[in-house]
């Protein structure tokens, strides 16, 4: 025993030795709530084991590993865990994988060199990542159990013909939240500045549909209202087609050259990011830094089958992209697709595999 040992120093916290042991970044333990929930359920006394710090602690028994991997692998060691989980982190972090004897399962992994940390099972959460003698099961913490119906309305998307005939360009800005459709003008303004389109935009919450419809007035853009809509086509001079009611949301999906998600643009958004809808609809989808807890779009943007902008001038460089180079859009909207497949009923395939 060494002096720190011997004087306490090296105590681990009550709860963590002989554990289910889940061994985690603070990021990724934010949207795994789920998955802990059905590990405790599962084998009852489950431990954290944190990789870097977090604002907000952990319920569950924890302990914070040292940044020196080989001290910290020894707390891997010391802690004896019953089954060590590594949830999501890279293969920088084998030694702590081989640091114990226990089965050991090591899920959403990405790198290659994971093949030689000695797992009894390595889960992928994409088809795409190829590691010696991993499983594609899906990401472990989408609870996702099915995907609703998508059915196409070509009768809507003929309204834009002639926007199509001339090759403009149309971006939906779909299920908007609070404070988000400033954002959305600011962006479609120098998007039509890099190349003529329109844009749809459609407030989420249909008692906001009106104060931000009079509000955007301001921006002098010429606006069609889905909702007073009587010819057979939009005009070619439109700019924005507004929707002012849910029931037309899903049904444009299908119309558009590229999606950008409501409620990712900014925080204050109260409603729930919607990236499926536009996924089912074979879409390209831009995502801005809002609501990514929610474990989905968490999985999307890890999974790189999303457009995600770390800011607004990284958002317009998407859709630029999507805009000059529509293939690319298009290749990324089919991989989303077989992505989303994948991830129903991933979270059981995972779990039942975790012994």
């Amino acid at each position: 025993m060494g002096l720190f040992d011997f004087l306490g120093f090296n105590k681990l916290p009550a709860g963590v030795t002989n554990a289910t042991l889940v061994v985690t970044d603070a990021a990724t333990l934010a949207r795994a709530e789920q998955f802990i929930n059905a590990l405790q359920n599962k084998f009852r006394n489950v431990a954290i084991a944190l990789t870097d710090a977090t604002a907000t602690p952990p319920a569950l028994p924890h302990l914070q590993l040292p940044d020196d991997l080989t001290a910290a692998a020894q707390r891997i060691t010391k802690s004896q865990p019953q089954r060590l989980i590594i949830l999501g982190l890279g293969e920088q972090h084998l030694p702590l994988a081989q640091a114990a004897t226990c089965p050991r399962y090591w899920l959403n992994a990405r790198d290659a060199n994971i093949a030689l940390a000695g797992c009894a099972l390595i889960s992928t959460s994409n088809a795409d990542t190829h590691i010696t003698g991993a499983l594609a099961l899906g990401d472990a913490l989408v609870d996702l159990t099915s995907l609703p119906h998508i059915a196409s309305d070509t009768e809507i998307c003929l309204r834009f013909k002639e926007q199509h005939e001339s090759e403009r360009w149309l971006g939906y800005f779909a299920a908007t939240g609070e404070d988000e459709e400033d954002t959305a003008y600011a962006l479609f303004s120098r998007a039509i500045r890099h190349k003529m389109g329109m844009m749809l935009l459609a407030p989420r919450d249909p008692a906001r549909c009106e104060p931000v419809y009079r509000e955007s007035i301001r921006y002098r853009l010429q606006t069609i209202r889905h909702a007073r809509f009587s010819t057979s086509f939009v005009p070619l001079k439109t700019r924005v087609y507004y929707i002012e009611h849910a029931e037309p949301i899903a049904s444009l999906y299908g119309c558009v050259d590229f999606v950008v998600v409501g409620a990712t643009l900014n925080q204050n958004a109260k409603n729930t990011p919607d990236i499926i809808t536009p996924i089912l609809h074979n879409r390209p989808v831009i995502v801005g830094t809002a609501h990514r807890e929610n474990p989905l779009l968490a999985a999307a943007i890890t999974a790189g089958i999303v457009w995600a902008g770390e800011d607004n001038e990284q958002i317009f460089t998407h859709i630029k992209t999507i805009i000059d180079t529509p293939e690319l859009g298009q290749q990324r909207a089919e991989k989303a697709r077989a992505w989303l497949n994948l991830q129903v009923g991933a979270m059981t395939r995972v779990l039942e595999k975790i012994t």
